[in-house]
């Protein structure tokens, strides 16, 4: 009986470090999502002719942002985060993806200015595919480079913002 207690006592200490950690994740992102709404108002308000301007996506985001943060406080505040996977796979997290990851986002910041939106963004799609596990680097660089194509056109000829063009800037 006393080793199944200090276990059950072990399991609940477990859980209520989960909980916290959760909750301070939760809380993370909720702060980050009020910052957003916070600064967007600080943003210059101008309208195009189609009455979209430039708080409309950072609101967005925001609120985005703050409203996953209060459902995932919520339950975390209320037993935890529902439908999480119980298996070994997920026992630990997977450092090299998480580095891929993290790798292909910072070399995007890094790179955006003279190599372009298009190159840049492909460059972080197919790093960010191959954290996940993708092997396939010459399908993951066809479908980022005809992503980003898309979205930097949508972005500069329909909303008139200026991305940086790259080597690609002559073209559009």
């Amino acid at each position: 009986d006393a080793g199944r207690a200090s276990e059950r006592e072990r399991a609940a200490m477990s859980a209520r470090a989960a909980h916290a950690g959760e909750l301070l994740l939760a809380v993370g992102l909720l702060a980050i999502g009020a910052f957003i709404l916070f600064e967007t108002h600080t943003i210059a308000e101008t309208t195009s002719y189609s009455g979209v301007g430039p708080r409309l996506f950072p609101y967005l985001i925001g609120f985005g942002l703050a409203a996953c943060g209060a459902v995932l406080a919520w339950q975390a505040l209320t037993g935890g985060w529902r439908k999480l996977p119980i298996d070994d796979n997920h026992a630990m997290p997977d450092w090299r993806a998480f580095g891929i990851i993290s790798a292909g986002v910072l070399l995007q910041i890094v790179v955006i200015g003279w190599a372009g939106f298009i190159l840049a963004s492909a460059v972080m799609f197919v790093l960010i595919a191959r954290g996940y596990g993708s092997r396939r680097l010459l399908r993951d660089a066809l479908i980022a480079l005809v992503l980003t194509t898309a979205v930097f056109v949508l972005f500069t000829k329909a909303l008139g913002l200026n991305l940086p063009a790259g080597p690609f800037g002559a073209l559009f």
